[in-house]
């Protein structure tokens, strides 16, 4: 079921830009093809370098999403971990990290895992690897040179689709951790080309779970934003 479409445009923009969130917990009723066909078409309507659309895009249910979730969580157990973009704490500076202290006192404190309990942390991150239940993933895949220019180009693939996912009343949460296991998933695709950015864990929302009510507050836009003249 799509949103109901305001008056004004301007409206229907905020509900759905506002609106959108991730989600952590998915109730099994798979979303219909015809449904996914038109999210994914419209997503490919995204912005990209002299219209290059770097993207690769694998949507994976069923039987074989079991068996992919089987396959990372094993190679999380081993520590078998092959991501194709680097990843470090490093990265963020000090700003970005308390934003993301805070988000995970909010997340954790709705799953009741307090702050020093490493171990329960840990044993969801590795949950996490079954897509939170959802019965649908899509893995984006950056193809060409697999530099960040084009992943700039999948970045906006990805923000279309989550829209797009919204505007047609479809949850979403995109994992990064996903891509933490890229030769796993190639492998259990199998699939070759380009670079895996992101997963995305798709489905409808399990509305009773505390966790998808967590709220995350944004910068003020003075904070990131300037206006020159």
């Amino acid at each position: 079921m799509s949103l109901p479409f305001p008056s004004e445009p301007s409206d229907y923009a905020e509900k759905l830009i506002r609106g959108r969130h991730a989600t952590r917990a998915f109730l099994p009723e798979a979303v219909p093809e015809d449904t996914m066909r038109a999210i994914f078409s419209l997503a490919g309507t995204a912005p990209s370098n002299s219209n290059a659309q770097p993207w690769r895009v694998e949507v994976v249910s069923g039987a074989r999403l079991g068996r992919l979730a089987d396959a990372l969580q094993a190679a999380h157990a081993a520590d078998r971990t092959s991501a194709d973009f680097p990843y470090s704490e490093a990265m963020y500076t000090r700003t970005h990290q308390a934003r993301r202290a805070a988000f995970g006192t909010r997340l954790y404190g709705a799953l009741d895992i307090g702050p020093d309990d490493h171990a329960a942390r840990a044993a969801y991150d590795a949950r996490s690897l079954r897509f939170y239940d959802a019965p649908h993933a899509a893995f984006l895949f950056v193809t060409g040179d697999g530099g960040p220019r084009p992943a700039a180009d999948v970045g906006a693939y990805l923000q279309t689709l989550l829209l797009a996912m919204a505007a047609y009343g479809v949850a979403s949460c995109p994992q990064g951790l996903l891509s933490f296991y890229a030769d796993t998933v190639r492998a259990e695709l199998p699939f070759t080309e380009g670079r895996l950015l992101v997963g995305i864990s798709f489905g409808h929302a399990d509305g009773t779970a505390p966790v998808n009510h967590v709220m995350t507050e944004r910068a003020a836009l003075e904070e990131v934003v300037t206006f020159h003249q």
